[in-house]
Protein backbone atom coordinates (compact mmCIF):
# COMPACT_ATOMS: atom_id res chain seq x y z
CA UNK A 1 0.00 0.00 0.00
CA UNK A 2 3.08 2.34 0.62
CA UNK A 3 3.63 2.23 -2.97
CA UNK A 4 0.52 2.11 -4.05
CA UNK A 5 -0.58 5.66 -3.99
CA UNK A 6 2.53 7.49 -5.60
CA UNK A 7 2.42 5.04 -8.49
CA UNK A 8 -1.09 5.52 -9.57
CA UNK A 9 -0.04 9.18 -9.27
CA UNK A 10 2.90 8.27 -11.87
CA UNK A 11 0.34 5.91 -14.02
CA UNK A 12 -2.42 8.90 -14.05
CA UNK A 13 0.09 12.00 -14.88
CA UNK A 14 1.14 9.24 -17.70
CA UNK A 15 -2.54 8.72 -19.30
CA UNK A 16 -3.01 12.38 -18.46
CA UNK A 17 -0.15 13.55 -20.64
CA UNK A 18 -0.57 11.03 -23.26
CA UNK A 19 -4.60 11.97 -23.67
CA UNK A 20 -3.69 15.61 -23.78
CA UNK A 21 -0.95 15.08 -26.78
CA UNK A 22 -2.61 12.50 -28.85
CA UNK A 23 -6.26 13.77 -28.62
CA UNK A 24 -5.53 16.79 -30.80
CA UNK A 25 -3.94 14.35 -33.27
CA UNK A 26 -6.48 11.98 -33.37
CA UNK A 27 -9.02 14.41 -33.63
CA UNK A 28 -7.40 14.61 -37.68
CA UNK A 29 -8.36 10.69 -37.62
CA UNK A 30 -10.83 11.47 -40.41
CA UNK A 31 -8.96 14.28 -41.92
CA UNK A 32 -6.22 13.92 -44.64
CA UNK A 33 -3.90 16.31 -44.39
CA UNK A 34 -3.32 18.87 -47.48
CA UNK A 35 -0.52 20.64 -48.46
CA UNK A 36 0.39 22.56 -51.90
CA UNK A 37 1.86 20.59 -54.51
CA UNK A 38 4.09 23.47 -56.20
CA UNK A 39 4.91 24.26 -52.56
CA UNK A 40 6.50 20.99 -51.91
CA UNK A 41 8.08 20.04 -55.39
CA UNK A 42 9.07 23.74 -56.51
CA UNK A 43 10.90 26.10 -54.41
CA UNK A 44 8.70 28.94 -55.11
CA UNK A 45 10.57 30.20 -57.89
CA UNK A 46 12.39 28.94 -60.86
CA UNK A 47 16.88 29.49 -59.81
CA UNK A 48 17.04 31.87 -62.73
CA UNK A 49 14.10 33.45 -62.54
CA UNK A 50 15.49 36.72 -61.19
CA UNK A 51 18.44 36.67 -62.90
CA UNK A 52 18.80 38.80 -66.62
CA UNK A 53 21.35 37.70 -69.04
CA UNK A 54 23.45 40.64 -67.85
CA UNK A 55 23.63 38.60 -64.54
CA UNK A 56 24.47 36.00 -66.16
CA UNK A 57 27.49 37.47 -68.07
CA UNK A 58 29.12 38.48 -64.99
CA UNK A 59 29.86 34.48 -63.83
CA UNK A 60 32.20 31.83 -64.63
CA UNK A 61 31.24 28.49 -65.88
CA UNK A 62 31.58 26.77 -62.44
CA UNK A 63 29.16 29.62 -60.97
CA UNK A 64 26.89 28.99 -64.25
CA UNK A 65 27.16 25.05 -63.50
CA UNK A 66 26.17 25.57 -60.05
CA UNK A 67 23.41 27.01 -61.34
CA UNK A 68 22.29 24.68 -63.59
CA UNK A 69 23.31 25.66 -66.88
CA UNK A 70 24.97 24.11 -69.32
CA UNK A 71 28.50 25.33 -70.31
CA UNK A 72 29.74 22.42 -72.24
CA UNK A 73 30.94 22.00 -75.83
CA UNK A 74 29.03 23.87 -77.34
CA UNK A 75 27.08 25.83 -75.74
CA UNK A 76 26.78 28.94 -77.14
CA UNK A 77 26.13 27.42 -80.61
CA UNK A 78 22.26 27.45 -81.97
CA UNK A 79 20.56 26.48 -85.36
CA UNK A 80 21.72 28.98 -87.37
CA UNK A 81 18.85 28.72 -89.58
CA UNK A 82 16.71 30.23 -87.91
CA UNK A 83 18.00 33.75 -88.35
CA UNK A 84 16.68 33.74 -91.86
CA UNK A 85 13.90 35.92 -92.00
CA UNK A 86 11.62 33.49 -93.53
CA UNK A 87 12.05 30.67 -91.03
CA UNK A 88 9.19 28.21 -90.25
CA UNK A 89 9.05 29.36 -86.03
CA UNK A 90 5.37 27.06 -85.71
CA UNK A 91 6.55 24.13 -88.46
CA UNK A 92 9.85 23.65 -85.76
CA UNK A 93 7.79 23.34 -82.70
CA UNK A 94 5.50 20.84 -84.59
CA UNK A 95 8.33 18.84 -85.14
CA UNK A 96 9.45 18.94 -81.83
CA UNK A 97 9.22 14.93 -81.07
CA UNK A 98 11.90 12.64 -79.10
CA UNK A 99 10.42 10.11 -80.94
CA UNK A 100 11.18 10.91 -84.16
CA UNK A 101 14.59 12.60 -83.88
CA UNK A 102 17.98 10.77 -84.78
CA UNK A 103 20.49 9.42 -81.79
CA UNK A 104 22.34 12.38 -81.69
CA UNK A 105 19.43 15.00 -82.06
CA UNK A 106 18.04 12.87 -79.14
CA UNK A 107 21.00 13.10 -77.32
CA UNK A 108 21.22 16.90 -77.47
CA UNK A 109 17.78 17.19 -76.29
CA UNK A 110 17.98 15.30 -73.41
CA UNK A 111 20.70 17.76 -73.01
CA UNK A 112 18.22 20.56 -72.82
CA UNK A 113 15.43 18.67 -70.71
CA UNK A 114 18.33 18.22 -68.18
CA UNK A 115 19.08 21.73 -67.87
CA UNK A 116 15.62 23.04 -68.19
CA UNK A 117 14.51 20.80 -65.49
CA UNK A 118 17.71 21.44 -63.38
CA UNK A 119 16.67 25.79 -63.56
CA UNK A 120 13.40 25.38 -62.91
CA UNK A 121 13.50 25.36 -58.83
CA UNK A 122 12.75 21.46 -57.72
CA UNK A 123 15.57 19.23 -56.27
CA UNK A 124 13.08 16.29 -57.83
CA UNK A 125 14.82 16.90 -61.12
CA UNK A 126 14.81 13.65 -62.79
CA UNK A 127 11.34 13.14 -61.94
CA UNK A 128 10.49 16.56 -63.98
CA UNK A 129 12.89 15.34 -66.53
CA UNK A 130 10.86 12.55 -67.00
CA UNK A 131 7.62 14.52 -67.45
CA UNK A 132 9.32 16.79 -69.56
CA UNK A 133 10.49 13.85 -72.02
CA UNK A 134 6.86 12.25 -72.30
CA UNK A 135 5.41 15.61 -72.71
CA UNK A 136 7.77 15.80 -76.07
CA UNK A 137 8.02 12.25 -76.70
CA UNK A 138 5.39 11.13 -79.59
CA UNK A 139 5.17 7.70 -78.38
CA UNK A 140 4.29 8.65 -74.65
CA UNK A 141 0.68 9.19 -72.72
CA UNK A 142 1.21 12.56 -71.75
CA UNK A 143 2.37 14.09 -75.43
CA UNK A 144 1.19 17.43 -75.79
CA UNK A 145 -0.93 17.24 -72.58
CA UNK A 146 0.25 19.57 -69.94
CA UNK A 147 -2.56 18.34 -67.92
CA UNK A 148 -1.81 15.00 -67.77
CA UNK A 149 1.90 15.82 -67.68
CA UNK A 150 1.34 17.65 -64.46
CA UNK A 151 -1.22 15.05 -63.03
CA UNK A 152 1.10 11.97 -63.76
CA UNK A 153 4.25 14.42 -62.17
CA UNK A 154 1.90 14.82 -58.82
CA UNK A 155 1.42 11.08 -58.44
CA UNK A 156 4.98 9.91 -59.47
CA UNK A 157 6.10 12.68 -56.18
CA UNK A 158 3.72 11.12 -53.89
CA UNK A 159 4.55 7.51 -54.67
CA UNK A 160 8.15 8.56 -54.00
CA UNK A 161 7.16 10.56 -50.92
CA UNK A 162 5.48 6.61 -49.70
CA UNK A 163 8.52 4.71 -50.51
CA UNK A 164 11.10 7.02 -48.42
CA UNK A 165 8.96 7.78 -45.35
CA UNK A 166 10.20 5.66 -42.51
CA UNK A 167 8.15 3.39 -41.53
CA UNK A 168 7.22 4.22 -38.22
CA UNK A 169 6.44 7.51 -39.25
CA UNK A 170 4.48 5.90 -42.30
CA UNK A 171 2.32 3.56 -39.45
CA UNK A 172 2.35 6.70 -37.50
CA UNK A 173 0.64 8.65 -40.22
CA UNK A 174 -1.83 5.65 -40.93
CA UNK A 175 -3.52 5.37 -37.31
CA UNK A 176 -3.75 8.95 -37.13
CA UNK A 177 -4.83 10.54 -40.48
CA UNK A 178 -5.13 7.85 -43.17
CA UNK A 179 -2.86 6.49 -45.42
CA UNK A 180 -3.39 9.27 -48.33
CA UNK A 181 -1.94 12.63 -48.38
CA UNK A 182 -3.98 14.98 -50.41
CA UNK A 183 -3.06 18.32 -52.21
CA UNK A 184 -4.93 21.64 -51.24
CA UNK A 185 -7.49 22.60 -53.95
CA UNK A 186 -6.84 26.01 -54.99
CA UNK A 187 -9.79 28.00 -56.14
CA UNK A 188 -8.99 27.23 -60.44
CA UNK A 189 -10.57 26.76 -63.95
CA UNK A 190 -11.68 23.10 -64.56
CA UNK A 191 -8.81 23.10 -66.84
CA UNK A 192 -5.47 24.30 -65.27
CA UNK A 193 -1.93 23.64 -65.26
CA UNK A 194 0.99 24.76 -63.22
CA UNK A 195 3.09 28.05 -63.89
CA UNK A 196 6.64 26.08 -63.27
CA UNK A 197 5.25 22.92 -65.32
CA UNK A 198 3.86 25.03 -67.73
CA UNK A 199 7.26 27.56 -67.80
CA UNK A 200 9.09 24.26 -67.59
CA UNK A 201 7.64 23.25 -71.04
CA UNK A 202 7.99 26.78 -72.67
CA UNK A 203 11.63 27.21 -71.69
CA UNK A 204 12.10 23.44 -73.67
CA UNK A 205 10.06 24.39 -76.84
CA UNK A 206 12.53 27.39 -76.96
CA UNK A 207 15.52 25.65 -76.22
CA UNK A 208 14.51 22.83 -79.10
CA UNK A 209 14.06 25.28 -81.86
CA UNK A 210 17.10 27.53 -81.21
CA UNK A 211 18.63 23.85 -80.99
CA UNK A 212 20.49 24.67 -77.66
CA UNK A 213 20.22 25.91 -73.94
CA UNK A 214 20.29 28.82 -72.05
CA UNK A 215 23.94 30.17 -73.56
CA UNK A 216 22.71 29.20 -76.96
CA UNK A 217 19.50 31.66 -76.52
CA UNK A 218 21.74 34.26 -75.01
CA UNK A 219 23.56 34.31 -78.45
CA UNK A 220 20.93 34.09 -80.48
CA UNK A 221 19.43 37.04 -78.85
CA UNK A 222 22.58 39.11 -79.32
CA UNK A 223 22.96 38.33 -83.38
CA UNK A 224 19.23 38.78 -84.24
CA UNK A 225 18.78 41.24 -82.50
CA UNK A 226 16.44 41.96 -79.52
CA UNK A 227 13.18 43.06 -81.61
CA UNK A 228 13.66 40.47 -83.99
CA UNK A 229 14.69 37.77 -81.64
CA UNK A 230 11.42 38.97 -79.30
CA UNK A 231 9.24 38.56 -82.63
CA UNK A 232 10.96 34.63 -83.59
CA UNK A 233 10.28 33.17 -80.18
CA UNK A 234 6.45 34.99 -79.30
CA UNK A 235 6.02 32.79 -82.23
CA UNK A 236 7.77 29.64 -81.01
CA UNK A 237 5.65 30.31 -77.28
CA UNK A 238 2.33 30.88 -78.83
CA UNK A 239 2.66 27.69 -81.29
CA UNK A 240 3.87 25.58 -78.39
CA UNK A 241 1.30 26.95 -76.29
CA UNK A 242 -1.15 26.12 -78.94
CA UNK A 243 0.29 22.75 -79.02
CA UNK A 244 -0.67 21.99 -75.29
CA UNK A 245 -4.27 23.41 -75.83
CA UNK A 246 -3.78 27.15 -74.48
CA UNK A 247 -5.30 28.52 -77.30
CA UNK A 248 -7.54 32.37 -75.08
CA UNK A 249 -7.10 33.42 -71.82
CA UNK A 250 -10.09 34.36 -71.01
CA UNK A 251 -11.58 35.34 -74.58
CA UNK A 252 -7.94 37.17 -75.25
CA UNK A 253 -5.76 35.28 -78.24
CA UNK A 254 -2.60 33.69 -76.25
CA UNK A 255 -0.26 35.02 -79.27
CA UNK A 256 -1.76 38.39 -77.66
CA UNK A 257 -0.72 37.51 -74.44
CA UNK A 258 2.46 36.57 -75.12
CA UNK A 259 3.45 39.13 -77.61
CA UNK A 260 3.32 41.39 -74.63
CA UNK A 261 4.81 39.52 -72.17
CA UNK A 262 8.31 38.27 -74.59
CA UNK A 263 9.90 41.78 -73.93
CA UNK A 264 9.86 41.46 -70.63
CA UNK A 265 11.00 37.76 -70.40
CA UNK A 266 13.62 37.54 -72.61
CA UNK A 267 15.39 39.76 -70.40
CA UNK A 268 15.86 36.58 -67.75
CA UNK A 269 17.66 33.21 -68.09
CA UNK A 270 13.89 31.75 -67.48
CA UNK A 271 11.93 33.44 -69.80
CA UNK A 272 9.29 30.28 -69.38
CA UNK A 273 8.68 31.02 -66.32
CA UNK A 274 8.23 34.65 -66.43
CA UNK A 275 5.57 34.17 -69.81
CA UNK A 276 3.70 31.90 -67.30
CA UNK A 277 3.60 33.92 -64.41
CA UNK A 278 2.39 36.73 -66.63
CA UNK A 279 -0.18 34.41 -68.24
CA UNK A 280 -1.23 33.50 -64.63
CA UNK A 281 -1.73 37.09 -63.60
CA UNK A 282 -4.82 37.71 -66.99
CA UNK A 283 -6.33 34.29 -66.28
CA UNK A 284 -9.72 33.15 -64.58
CA UNK A 285 -7.97 33.58 -61.23
CA UNK A 286 -5.50 35.60 -61.52
CA UNK A 287 -1.50 35.22 -59.47
CA UNK A 288 -2.87 31.83 -58.15
CA UNK A 289 0.05 29.63 -59.20
CA UNK A 290 -2.02 28.39 -61.92
CA UNK A 291 -2.53 28.90 -65.88
CA UNK A 292 -6.63 28.58 -66.17
CA UNK A 293 -7.27 27.91 -69.12
CA UNK A 294 -11.32 27.12 -68.61
CA UNK A 295 -13.49 28.72 -65.68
Amino acid sequence: MKNFVPKFLFFAAIVLLFSTVTEPLLSYADTKPTKKFEDDFFFGEGILENLTYEDLNKLSDNELENLGVYTGEGAEEFNEEILDDDFDFEAAVEDLDISKMENDEKEEFLILVKETATISGTEEVKLLEEALIGLFDGNSETFNDLEATQEQLEEKYLEKLEFEEIALVSKVKKVLFGSDTVYAAKKKGKVAVGIYVAGAAFNLAIAGVVGGGISAVKNYIKKKGIKKAQEGLSRVVTAQAKKLKIKTIRGVAIATVIGSAIGFALNYGDPGTAIAKFIDGRDWYKNNGWIDITK
